[in-house]
């Protein structure tokens, strides 16, 4: 191999001479080995400096032999660039290593370094940077140590490059150029690349990029840039990806060109196939391995462009875990997986793709490889269909709704899993819940489950029924439409760890309604129910049954707690309480009436039906609360007795009331003591009866003085001695007539009389006597004659032997 080595060195064919005349500066160039030199006053420059060989003075010179030339300024570095070409023509082969030097007498000038590669027809040459390697900059950057090269292909300009960086080389049809550009007044740091001839490539240059390996993100721009790439053209990336590294390309930038036909394009050559995309598409995500990007412009209308701007990072991944997920015995059947972040650092791979989200199918095997990925940073979503197209052909026609068993391998969450019910025609589906009944899940209602279950119609879009949850009173559903049950964590949990059934489903002959509830409410415990569709509301003219049940020695308290303002064109009757076996309405009332409580004293139907509303929406909630029965015959028995009493006590009161007036307004009266055998008290007790009518009161012999003797106290057992009433005393008062007065009332006194006298009153002792009564003034007579002391003598010995006649007492 021939090295040839081109140093652009500007020697000097004699002494460098600075001859300053009058300011101006002549230098003496020499160029060497077939490269020329070109002076180039600055467009931008206002000085009229000028270059002179001899006597002629231009804006510009070209130098291909040792020339004097002399510049008419003192400071022509601040006007003149300085462009130094070397042409390298490649035949069959041409291997050249390119060496920049450092020139001091050209140090001061602003200077470009320029090689032109050439190779013979339907051949192509390659710019090998592999010792400095270089990074693509926009054409409005500067590199940090001021040295930017430049490499075109024919007229195109495949951009502006810094050393040090990524690209490792080029590939270039036919013929191409690089340079090399260093500021004025800085010194070069000499650069080596490498030429070398290979086969023919079609259009425009493959630009090789090497990545490293460590995690690194780099810049790429289409040729031209910010300019448009060329009409109809080809531009090729080729990437070098290390092992264990995953590849991202992103779209920073672009302009979409209007084509006459087909499309610009960006096309990925990978390992196993080829991958074409759109600008506005998203691009390749987490590839591993190594891969080319082509961009592909179009048929380009007039006044339209194309560009682009992209970046590609890669990523360094761990191990590598594969599972195979058989879903072979499974029907209906599909896994959705995806990542829960986009950007992080997790991989998926399905059949050794990489994919961002992926979906495994039933009835097949599938292989999955996953990088870098933790449990939690995957979702897992599973759909499955229970499909029943004729009610004699379902088989079975009973079936589980539970969470599928799944490879433990399969990393990932699952949050969801969805099953979707296709009811046969003219028929419905019945869901019973085996764990128990289920209580709606109301706003202010917690579920103490793991998991929630969501029914959805799919008639008029998806219309929520409910959602449900573990321990509650609802036995059983039964809808007449195609539904879906979806079953979610709460608490973001992993449905993974339910591995029991939900819910048993059947596929029944229609209903009437389109919704039935079976509910088994419990005593002391309230129930809430909400209309479908609860709060938005049900659907016009659907109607809801729910079927209450409990035992005879409870009853049930209806409440509705939550009603829907609501106007229906016509009078229509929302809402029924009806018991159950009977086809009479117990209680109803119409749409937008005002709902009251009632007491259903046995099982009922609790119906509503919407109508199509001019205004709001229809729905409800009812509560019901289960209470022992009362016992009417009890009540009622006790209602009644209580009345009666308390009429009784009124009667009593009423009597005791008109006795005490009575008694009030009666005359005072008398006892008397009647030895004839009759007592009476005159104007009250009318004539008395004789001795022949009645003589249970005649005495065959008395002792006066022991008619009252049980009566008698002595006198220094008491405080102070007060005389005996109603017993026999002994006259002492004087013999003499006296004044008629009021007898002693309560004292016996002795009849000696002939006639009969009265009988003794019917009253109490103690009570006065009638002062007026004339057998009362006889007795008195009688009583106090002379003989009295005798009398008491006599009477005092008789009582002794004598029997005691007791008086009868009364009391008034």
């Amino acid at each position: 191999m021939r090295s040839l080595s081109f140093s652009l060195v500007f020697l000097l064919s004699g002494v460098l001479r600075w001859i300053s005349v009058s300011g101006n500066l002549t230098l003496t160039i020499t160029p060497r080995s077939g490269a020329t030199v070109h002076i180039n006053r600055s467009q931008t420059a206002q000085s009229k400096c000028e270059v002179c060989i001899g006597k002629l003075c231009q804006h510009s010179v070209t130098l291909i032999n040792n020339t004097e030339v002399v510049f008419n300024c003192a400071h022509p570095e601040d006007i003149f660039t300085v462009e130094i070409v070397k042409q390298i023509v490649c035949s069959k082969t041409c291997n050249e290593n390119i060496t920049s030097e450092e020139y001091p007498s050209l140090q001061n000038f602003s200077r470009t370094f320029t090689w032109n590669v050439s190779t013979q027809a339907q051949k192509a040459f390659s710019l090998n940077f592999t010792k400095a390697g270089l990074r693509q900059i926009r054409p409005t950057e500067s590199c940090q140590d001021k040295h930017v090269y430049t490499v075109s292909a024919g007229r195109t300009t495949l951009g502006r490059f810094c050393r040090h960086g990524t690209i490792k080389g080029m590939k270039v049809s036919n013929e191409g150029s690089v340079s090399l550009q260093v500021p004025g007044k800085g010194q070069m740091d000499p650069t080596t690349f490498d030429i070398s001839v290979g086969d023919h490539i079609p259009l425009l240059p493959i630009i090789q990029v090497s990545l490293p390996e460590e995690e690194s993100s780099q810049e790429f721009l289409s040729p031209n840039y910010p300019d448009s790439f060329p009409d109809n053209d080809l531009v090729t990336w080729s990437f070098r990806v290390p092992p264990k590294y995953y590849t991202t390309v992103r779209i920073q930038n672009y302009t979409d060109p209007k084509c006459q036909r087909k499309d610009a394009r960006l096309e990925y050559q990978l390992y196993f196939k080829r991958v074409v995309k759109k600008l506005s598409e998203t691009q390749l995500s987490e590839y591993q391995g190594s891969f080319n990007l082509s961009l592909q412009n179009c048929p380009m209308q007039p006044s339209s462009a194309l560009s682009l701007h992209f970046s590609i990072s890669a990523i360094k991944r761990g191990s590598e875990v594969r599972c195979n997920v058989d879903l072979r015995k499974e029907k209906e059947l599909q896994i959705h997986i995806k990542k829960r972040k986009p950007k992080s650092a997790c991989v998926l791979k399905l059949n050794s793709q990489i994919q961002e989200t992926a979906t495994i199918f039933s009835s097949r095997i599938s292989y999955l490889s996953f990088y870098d990925c933790a449990e939690e940073d995957l979702l897992l979503n599973i759909n499955q269909n229970i499909a029943c197209q004729q009610q004699t052909d379902c088989a079975p026609p009973e079936f589980s709704l539970r969470v599928p068993v799944l490879e433990k391998c399969l990393l990932g969450v699952l949050q969801q899993v969805t099953w979707r019910l296709y009811v046969p025609q003219h028929g419905a589906v019945e869901l019973m819940f085996p764990l128990g009944s289920q209580q709606q899940s109301l706003a202010g209602q917690t579920c103490n489950s793991s998991v929630l279950l969501t029914v959805t119609e799919h008639e008029q879009g998806n219309i929520t029924v409910g959602q449900f949850c573990p321990q509650g009173p609802i036995h059983k559903v039964q809808i007449r439409s195609n539904i879906t049950v979806t079953a979610s964590p709460v608490d973001s949990n992993d449905l993974r760890q339910i591995t029991y059934a939900l819910l048993k489903g059947s596929f029944m002959e229609t209903i009437n309604e389109h919704y039935i509830f079976t509910v088994l409410p419990k005593k002391d415990t309230s129930v809430l129910l909400a209309t479908p569709a609860w709060p938005v509301g049900m659907r016009p003219y659907s109607t809801v049954s729910w079927i209450v049940s409990f035992p005879s020695q409870l009853e049930a308290q209806v409440v509705f707690t939550n009603v829907s303002q609501v106007s229906c064109p016509n009078q229509h009757k929302g809402i029924k309480v009806q018991k159950q076996g009977s086809r009479d309405e117990t209680y109803s009332w119409r749409i937008g009436e005002k709902l009251k409580d009632v007491v259903v004293e046995e099982s009922f139907y609790l119906n509503m039906s919407n109508c199509r509303p001019s205004k709001g929406s229809f729905s409800v909630v009812s509560q019901i609360t289960l209470l022992k029965r009362k016992n009417k015959i009890l009540s009622i028995t006790l209602s009644v007795l209580s009345v009666l009493l308390v009429l009784v006590v009124a009667v009593l009161a009423v009597v005791c009331i008109i006795n005490r007036k009575k008694k009030k307004q009666a005359a005072p009266e008398v006892s008397v003591y009647n030895p004839n055998g009759h007592a009476f008290l005159p104007g009250l007790h009318g004539i008395p009866k004789t001795t022949e009518d009645e003589d249970v009161h005649i005495y065959h012999c008395i002792d006066d003085t022991m008619v009252y003797g049980h009566l008698l106290k002595d006198g220094t057992e008491m405080n102070h001695f007060e005389p005996a009433v109603d017993s026999y005393q002994a006259f002492t008062g004087p013999t003499e007539r006296q004044p008629l007065t009021e007898p002693e009332v309560g004292v016996y006194r002795l009849f000696t009389g002939s006639q009969s006298a009265p009988e003794v009153p019917d009253r109490a002792p103690g009570q006065g006597r009638n002062p007026f009564s004339k057998d009362q003034q006889i007795a008195d007579k009688e009583i106090n004659g002379d003989n009295s002391a005798q009398n008491e003598t006599n009477t005092t010995q008789d009582l002794q032997t004598a029997p005691i006649a007791q008086p009868k007492e009364y009391d008034s």
